[in-house]
């Protein structure tokens, strides 16, 4: 005969319970001050326990008798005890046990769907730096696609704006208006309305802003020996703005908050202040700069510019000693770009230049 531990509630009982101890095959319950019986009908049966693996069977007794008639539980807390009742419920119960055994697989599925949406829900996250790591290219380049000539100049309004403090502006002066005039004369055409800035700093350095902003440092035009290298510098960093390779660059770099601002509408307002910390710094890839030289090359051509004037000033700026330029950081002049760049010249054919009408240079800020 198989004695099972266990706790009994009921009434006169305390309201913690009672240790007792269950016959299974009489089904006598019985404890230090009294006993009855489980009924051979069946009453209810559940889970029970904080772990959920013990077992309880609940019923009402009727019957006549000081404490008897009121509600009954037995809780039976040990796992390998409540495995076994499970197994072979008493003799009345085995509908109600089954019922329980349908209803906990149950409950185990809803767990093990809960669990995997817990796991997924933290894992998102990672899955999707992850995803926009490994497709970053064609995310910035599809996102980049469904902003507008407006939206991009909104938002390189906005971010020139806000760099703007921190740029010391010569625009008045008549290297600013060489400057301006050599802009012009290669964006003919364009559906941006382009705007030429001359900012003092030392650097080599230049840095082209979505919808038609470009910016060129003192020490570049310092550095330039003929206005034909300023001219192909500018016709290069114009080509990243037509290409939209700046804007794809800025979203690639910002991530998913860029593709979340281009989708909620408020490109401009939501990434102004990320944008303008990357856009001095903004870094191509090799393709995009080939890209930019050989458009920027055309476009000295439509231009009536001699375009042997971009691999020069790169070839100047590569052999440049000491720390490098800020411009060879960003844009990388590499000797296949040389190679490319004299490859393409070549294939142009040979065309008459008019010198460009600059005679002292470089020009004064």
């Amino acid at each position: 005969m198989e004695a099972i531990n266990a706790r009994l509630f009921g009434p006169g009982l305390p309201p913690a319970g009672q240790t007792c101890t269950w016959q299974r095959d009489s089904g006598l319950i019985s404890w230090a001050e009294g006993r009855t019986r489980l009924p051979a009908t069946a009453g209810e049966v559940r889970v029970a326990g904080f772990d959920l693996q013990g077992i309880e069977l609940a019923w009402q007794d009727a019957r006549s008798g000081a404490g008897a008639q009121g509600r009954w539980a037995l809780q039976v807390l040990a796992a390998g005890e409540a495995a076994r009742v499970r197994a072979a419920p008493p003799a009345g119960w085995h509908e109600v046990f089954a019922k329980l055994a349908g209803g906990r697989r149950a409950r185990r599925g809803r767990l093990a769907l809960g669990w995997s949406a817990l796991l997924l829900f933290l894992a998102l996250p990672l899955l999707l730096v992850l995803g926009f790591f490994l497709l970053a290219d064609d995310l910035a380049g599809w996102a980049a696609s469904r902003v507008s000539v407006k939206q991009e100049v909104a938002l390189g309004d906005a971010s020139f704006a806000a760099m703007k403090p921190r740029l010391a502006l010569r625009d008045d002066g008549e290297a600013a208006a060489v400057l301006r005039e050599l802009g012009a004369r290669l964006t003919r055409g364009s559906v941006y309305t382009y705007r030429f800035h001359l900012v003092e700093d030392k650097s080599i350095n230049a840095f082209a802003v979505p919808g038609g902003i470009v910016v060129v440092h003192s020490g570049l035009l310092a550095a330039t020996r003929s206005p034909e290298e300023l001219a192909g510098v500018l016709a290069h960093e114009v080509q990243h703005v037509e290409l939209r390779h700046s804007l794809k660059s800025i979203m690639k770099q910002l991530g998913l908050s860029a593709v979340w601002a281009m989708a909620s509408g408020d490109l401009a307002g939501a990434m102004t202040g990320k944008a303008a910390q990357h856009m001095m710094e903004l870094k191509f890839s090799r393709d995009a700069e080939r890209e930019a030289d050989s458009a920027g090359l055309d476009a000295l051509l439509r231009a009536g510019i001699d375009p042997a004037g971009m691999p020069a000033f790169f070839a100047t700026l590569d052999k440049a000693g000491g720390a490098p330029p800020a411009l060879l950081s960003t844009h990388p002049a590499s000797a296949a770009r040389r190679e490319a760049l004299a490859a393409r010249m070549q294939a142009k054919g040979s065309h008459p230049f008019e010198p460009l009408p600059y005679r002292s240079w470089p020009p004064a800020l």
